[in-house]
């Protein structure tokens, strides 16, 4: 069904991406990357998290089937693509080039199957686009006879509810998708190898666990649950991005599933039942990653960290390895309910940070209903003794718009942040303080789920009163009513949700979760144009009505997010099954209900991290190593090169030098650092030692399999311990070859000026300027560490990094 075909990035390509944005995120510019070659697999895969680069590639979930498809398999790849920024989707509608894969830029369209994976409602407009880049219809039925594209799945939590997205989806995998994905690609090589078509594969998948396709119509589809959380089946050894990207660390997944019941949280029903991994395990999934990818922090992924029955003994056993290492640790969903500062003070010995702790609400009514096991008391204790302790940065969030709520819950939430502001100002040293605010999105499988989205003059109404009381210590953000507006017609909407979704992307709509791309406009057109109900849409579901996503089995029951419903109502708690046994909300197995006994909570938060003594880095030897920055490589920036070296180094056991204080950083300095788009042949980075003993000879050799193709290390220097490597060099020689017509009379002359505005004296800073072979060779005098700026010769030429290739000769030659 696929056929072999060149890449779709040449040498004019290259050039024209210095036009963009963040050119190097379009390029197979990471480290570590080692997925099986395009022609190595039988069935070949694309999976995309349809947003941009910096935040898809930090998606776990993707992480985790990346890892199973391509190292558990023998037979099948998965490869990457993401959705371009705009600039970026411009350049490839002018030159006809399709989206295409990190991994080989290969057209997606030339693969089998197109995963899709979906965490915000805000993404979906991205999918559309996604496919229009492609070159694939968006709608199924357009593409269910056309053989050769690849057939389009789609999963994720909010695929929980399908609907607003089915008319463009081939299937969907709803649930968990280790064992599925690999159930989808045997089946997809049987239909292949026996000559079937589209029509047969969506045939034999409809039977697969967890699998719905829109094509047969609604049935009953029991989502897919993956029991083996326990044994592993986690990534540690992934392609490490070099561009700065969100959540970029190790990332371990210590529990999957949470029995807290916070009646607004969807994460919480759609990912029973709750499996853990052992302390042991996880420990060594740390180890693992690090020795692979060399990652300066580390995250225990979970929906409450500190609900993990072994807890208590499994932050000693990481911190052993991050001390080790030099990784900070973060624990992102630590309960606030039995907090201990001091405890938190052990955690934060590599890298102290700013501290987060999330109330939800002010009142403790309003907790009860939302059943959000925690007090104001409780509260004021943490905030207490983290500035006790010397913590002065901290950040609340909260929720506003929930059912039930009152003016007296908003008075109650100002309340909190006085009181907050005045613990601080007890304490020595000036306060961070910050609230992040959001408005109730009521979601499928909650018990919430019938619950209207607020209106938006009550939210501006509550939004302006807490911008007028709430003290001016505080940093306030709100989020944008609006877009939590789409998530709410998104989240719970039917197939007429579906046509806006297609008026919106129709009036350019897309990346609806930035800022800065957010077009809210194009969403009211679509509004108007498809005649959409939307106080009906957003407002109150009748208790009868059958839901879009009845049809979806194997999550919580109806009757018990009733039950929750009406506990809501009256205030009352429902407790953690773990504490007072099952609720009967109908996910568990009889086997899963006796086994939770085995994984009870904390009765208290109480380690005991040893005391470290503090980590010194004596200057014991110092380096200076050379490397070429050439091809793709290129498009790297200085902050680019210095993460990627910095984790080179700590993945093959360089014995980096680090700065002392808070926040450590290795002693690395990138001579002359060039600008993104300009290639360099003889590159120089220093680097500081503690200790006196490593074979850089070794290093050299085993790094290039590590590095991105084009950036690779070539030799290296001892320096004296007071020796800086830039007074080795006194010039710098650059080849610039033009595309475009030019001058050389300013470079001639006696003096210019650069694009700040500065005058430049020309005769003092230019050493040699020739013409040879259609080249322009010219070499510049470095002078007290600087020497002029390559975009400010190219500008006096007539010139700019897309008309002109420019490669900097070697700097020690």
């Amino acid at each position: 069904m696929t056929t072999l075909k060149s890449k779709v990035i040449d040498r004019e390509l290259l050039r024209e991406l210095n036009r963009v944005k963040k050119p190097a995120s379009y390029l197979p510019l990471e480290l570590n990357q080692r997925a099986p070659r395009f022609h190595e697999r039988e069935v070949r895969f694309v999976l995309s998290y349809p947003d941009l680069y910096e935040v898809g590639s930090a998606h776990i979930g993707g992480k985790i089937l990346y890892h199973v498809i391509n190292n558990l398999t023998d037979f099948a790849l998965i490869h990457r693509a993401y959705l371009p920024r705009p600039d970026m989707q411009e350049l490839m509608k002018e030159r006809g080039i399709p989206l295409y894969t990190i991994e080989e830029q290969k057209p997606v369209k030339e693969y089998d199957l197109w995963g899709l994976s979906f965490s915000s409602e805000l993404t979906y407009t991205n999918a559309l686009k996604l496919l229009e880049l492609a070159g694939l219809p968006i709608y199924s039925e357009e593409r269910i006879d056309r053989e050769e594209l690849p057939v389009v799945f789609a999963g994720g939590p909010c695929t929980y509810n399908p609907v607003p997205l089915s008319p463009f989806i081939d299937f969907f995998s709803i649930g968990d998708g280790e064992e599925t994905l690999v159930e989808i690609a045997r089946l997809y090589r049987e239909v292949k190898r026996e000559g079937g078509k589209k029509i047969d594969f969506l045939s034999e998948v409809r039977k697969v666990e967890g699998v719905w396709v829109p094509l047969f119509g609604k049935y009953p589809v029991k989502r897919a649950v993956f029991v083996k959380v326990p044994e592993g089946y986690f990534p540690t050894s992934p392609p490490v991005p070099v561009v700065e990207t969100a959540q970029d660390r190790i990332a371990v997944e210590a529990a999957r599933g949470c029995l807290r019941g916070c009646r607004f949280c969807q994460a919480g029903y759609i990912y029973r039942p709750y499996r853990e991994r052992s302390e042991e395990l996880i420990k060594r999934l740390v180890e693992e990653s690090f020795r692979n990818t060399g990652y300066e922090e580390a995250s225990l992924s979970s929906l409450s960290i500190s609900d993990h029955s072994r807890f208590n003994r499994l932050v000693p056993e990481v911190m052993e390895v991050c001390h080790r290492e030099l990784i900070s640790l973060s624990l992102p969903s630590m309960r606030v309910k039995g907090f201990n500062p001091d405890l938190a003070s052990q955690i934060m010995q590599v890298k102290k940070t700013g501290f987060t702790l999330a109330p939800e609400v002010g009142s403790d009514r309003l907790r009860r209903i939302i059943n959000k096991d925690l007090t104001n008391e409780d509260l004021f204790k943490a905030v207490e003794g983290l500035f006790k302790r010397g913590w002065n940065r901290l950040k609340l969030y909260f929720m506003i718009g929930l059912p039930f709520e009152l003016p007296e819950d908003i008075d109650a939430l100002i309340e909190m942040l006085w009181t907050v502001h005045r613990i601080g100002k007890k304490y020595r040293g000036r306060k961070h303080l910050a609230a992040g605010i959001s408005i109730f999105v009521p979601k499928p499988f909650t018990p919430f789920q019938w619950e209207p989205f607020a209106k938006e003059e009550e939210v501006v109404e509550k939004i302006n009163y807490i911008k007028r009381k709430s003290p001016k210590s505080f940093k306030l953000r709100f989020h944008d009513y609006r877009q939590s507006l789409i998530e709410a017609l998104l989240t719970r909407g039917d197939e007429k949700v579906s046509e806006v979704l297609v008026a919106a992307y129709r009036e350019g709509c897309q990346l609806d979760g930035w800022d800065e791309f957010f077009n809210y406009e194009g969403w009211l057109k679509a509004f108007e144009k498809t005649g959409i109900d939307l106080e009906k849409a957003l407002g109150r579901r009748d208790l009868e009505e059958e839901l879009p996503w009845d049809f979806i089995k194997g999550v919580v029951s109806k009757k018990f997010l009733l039950r929750e419903l009406k506990k809501a109502e009256s205030q009352q708690w429902t407790p953690d099954c773990r504490i007072v046994g099952c609720h009967a909300c109908g996910v568990c197995t009889p086997q899963q209900i006796k086994e939770l006994k085995e994984f009870p909570i904390p009765e208290k938060i109480e380690f005991q991290v040893p005391p470290r003594p503090k980590r010194e880095f004596p200057l014991k030897r110092k380096v200076a190593l050379t490397f070429r920055k050439t091809g793709y490589a290129r498009f790297l920036s200085l902050l680019d090169l210095t993460r990627a070296f910095a984790r080179t180094f700590r993945r093959f056991g360089v014995p980096l030098r680090y700065s002392q204080g808070f926040n450590p950083h290795p002693k690395i300095n990138i001579v002359l650092g060039l600008p993104v788009g300009v290639e360099g042949l003889g590159e120089v980075v220093e680097v500081e030692l503690s200790e006196e003993v490593f074979n850089f000879d070794k290093f050299i050799e085993e790094s290039k399999e590590f590095l991105p193709e084009g950036l690779e290390f070539t030799g290296w220097l001892e320096l004296g311990l007071k020796e800086k490597v830039i007074d080795r060099i006194d010039s710098v020689t650059y080849r610039i070859k033009p595309f475009a017509e030019f001058t050389l009379e300013t470079l001639k002359g006696e003096s210019a000026t650069d694009r700040k505005g500065r005058e430049v004296n020309l005769k003092e800073e230019i050493l040699d300027l020739k013409e040879e072979n259609g080249e322009v060779i010219l070499t510049l005098k470095v002078k007290n560490g600087k020497v002029l700026n390559v975009g400010d010769i190219l500008s006096w030429m007539n010139l700019s990094l897309e008309k002109a290739e420019v490669v900097r000769e070697e700097l020690l030659g």
